[in-house]
């Protein structure tokens, strides 16, 4: 949920650092609304390649979590950096040595078990709620809907009418003898778009029956919504 803006903001609040320092910058990476939890960032790749190739000696950024917060990927870029003899220095932290790191790393694993208890626990308060706590299944939409206070009330669906008749046809298609595979065939040949774009495949009919997925085994087309399967 960062806004674009929010790293050019960081870069401007970081040239203070890097006049006290008395360093001159040779680049500037940025990874605008992706999550630090990714280590295939764009814009941490082309920083590490820097790094590899002997480009920079020393790294200026806000603070440790802009650069990493998986705690195996601190610890990675603890290794790493030293090695290529670059010094991290940060506004939050000021230089970040090998104690830092550490601390960080255990910080972000703590920050991370804290993040998905919270995220849990409101998917499932969403769900004592009569809400949908994941995304939409084929045949229903979302409902835009605003509480008292004007935020957006989430988990909201309505049946989405044009796609639950092809929901109820894929089902008397199926009670009627035709396969996962026939059915597919017969969507494809009539045009209609899969819940994705583009063409059905069985899979996305058949779907499983332990996982509770695919459109002839998702409990939602009964109207049961499965938590915490």
């Amino acid at each position: 949920m960062q806004t674009a803006t929010s790293s050019d903001d960081q870069v401007a609040a970081c040239a203070p650092l890097v006049n006290l320092l008395g360093g001159r910058v040779v680049a500037t990476w940025l990874d605008p609304e992706i999550s630090g939890y990714r280590r295939d960032r764009p814009g941490l790749r082309g920083l590490l390649a820097a790094v590899e190739a002997g480009e920079v000696d020393l790294i200026v950024c806000e603070s440790l979590d802009r650069l990493a917060r998986d705690a195996e990927d601190v610890a990675w870029l603890g290794k790493k950096l030293p090695y290529h003899r670059v010094q991290l220095h940060t506004i939050s932290e000021g230089r970040v040595d090998e104690i830092k790191f550490a601390v960080a790393g255990l910080m972000g694993a703590i920050f991370l078990k804290h993040l998905v208890d919270k995220t849990l626990r409101g998917m499932e308060a969403a769900v004592l709620a009569g809400r949908f706590p994941g995304g939409r299944a084929y045949g229903y939409k979302r409902v835009i809907q605003l509480d008292a206070k004007g935020e957006l009330v989430r988990g909201l669906l309505a049946i989405d009418e044009a796609k639950a008749d092809m929901v109820r046809q894929i089902y008397k298609w199926f009670a009627g003898g035709l396969s996962s595979v026939d059915i597919a065939t017969r969507l494809n040949a009539e045009g209609i778009p899969a819940p994705r774009g583009g063409e059905w495949n069985a899979s996305t009919i058949r779907g499983d029956h332990k996982k509770l997925v695919g459109i002839l085994n998702n409990p939602l087309y009964t109207g049961r919504l499965v938590w915490k399967r």
